[in-house]
């Protein structure tokens, strides 16, 4: 009587089981050593300081200064007397932000110095004097990639005595009652 011949698919190939030797090797191999936790832990920290330095690099390589212009700068409510001149102004301030995310504000504070210019003078400046300080009444957002645009008023008084005659003659001169058109020059200086 012969076999039937088998085909190598038909044998069942068992593995041995291995020995207690290379199971508590397995073992150990598996555990978490000080050498392992320590390397894994230094490459987490330099990866992620990697890629930190990363995105501070594309932010400080993308970002754009943004353009901050007075738009407007308006005297309202002008009253001089003998003693005194009064008014208001209202500097409309424009800020273009062309930035991506993460590049946005909000201004919680904001100063501007006002001058006043002789417009009648050769050189359109003549002397400077100081009219006074506006601030910002609230805080203000500028988001990404937007336009905005805010009102910082002002009221001015200016007391008639020697060092501001001049002052008071070139406003009344400007803005007073005989004056066409009534518009004066102003410089503003944007302070910290």
């Amino acid at each position: 009587p012969q076999q039937a011949s088998r085909s190598p698919s038909d044998r069942i190939w068992r593995q041995a089981p291995p020995s207690l030797a290379q199971s508590e090797m397995a073992e150990k191999r598996r555990r978490c050593t000080f050498k392992r936790c320590y390397c894994c832990c230094y490459c987490t920290f330099f990866l992620l300081i990697l890629a930190i330095g990363l995105f501070a690099a594309i932010v400080v390589a993308n970002f754009v200064q943004p353009e901050v212009t007075v738009k407007k700068t308006q005297f309202t409510g002008f009253m001089v007397s003998p003693s005194q001149a009064t008014f208001d102004v209202d500097l409309s301030i424009f800020i273009d932000n062309p930035n991506d995310w993460p590049i946005k504000a909000t201004i919680q504070e904001l100063k501007a110095n006002l001058y006043s210019l002789d417009k009648a003078a050769a050189d359109k400046i003549g002397e400077v004097h100081y009219v006074g300080l506006a601030t910002l009444p609230k805080p203000v957002v500028v988001d990404v990639q937007s336009q905005t645009t805010f009102i910082m008023p002002t009221k001015v008084t200016i007391k008639s005595n020697p060092e501001s005659a001049d002052l008071l003659a070139r406003l009344n001169r400007d803005c007073g009652l005989f004056a066409s058109p009534k518009t004066t020059k102003v410089r503003v200086v944007l302070a910290d």
